[in-house]
């Protein structure tokens, strides 16, 4: 897969997930629903998407989400523009192993605490390991 094709890849899927946390906020906030999202006390986006752990430090982390996604994004439309500046590869890097991490605690709140999941989460966890993947075979495009 060419550098091209990764850093694309990137930016559709960086799209995708600011665009999937932009519909989990409208969720939180009642502008949309997510019907499809309750099936039952261990799958249920309410639960999840209303508890205190929804929001840090007065921010919706879905709105955090928003702003994640679109960085890499961002970053990953100007490397695609300024192929040989590595700083912008370091930031990706970076901005995408920080946005695992969280996903992952926010994961395991989800399993260890309050015993239910969203799958609007899930989809977004999903997309940031893929998003994962991607950033490290663009690393290697950098060590040439």
């Amino acid at each position: 897969m060419s550098r091209d094709r990764v850093l694309k890849s990137i930016i559709f899927l960086g799209l995708l997930g600011a665009a999937l946390s932009a519909y989990t906020l409208a969720y939180k906030y009642g502008a949309t629903t997510a019907e499809f999202c309750t099936i039952n006390a261990t799958f249920d986006c309410g639960i999840v998407n209303k508890s205190v752990y929804s929001v840090i430090l007065g921010i919706p982390v879905s709105a955090l989400g928003i702003l994640g996604y679109g960085f890499i994004a961002l970053a990953a439309l100007l490397k695609l523009c300024s192929p040989s500046d590595k700083s912008l590869t370091t930031f990706i890097t970076i901005a995408t192993l920080g946005a695992l991490a969280f996903s992952f605690y926010l994961s395991s709140i989800e399993a260890f605490v309050l015993h239910a999941w969203c799958l609007l989460c899930l989809g977004s966890q999903a997309i940031i390991v893929v998003i994962t993947g991607f950033v490290l075979k663009l690393r290697t495009y950098d060590k040439h």
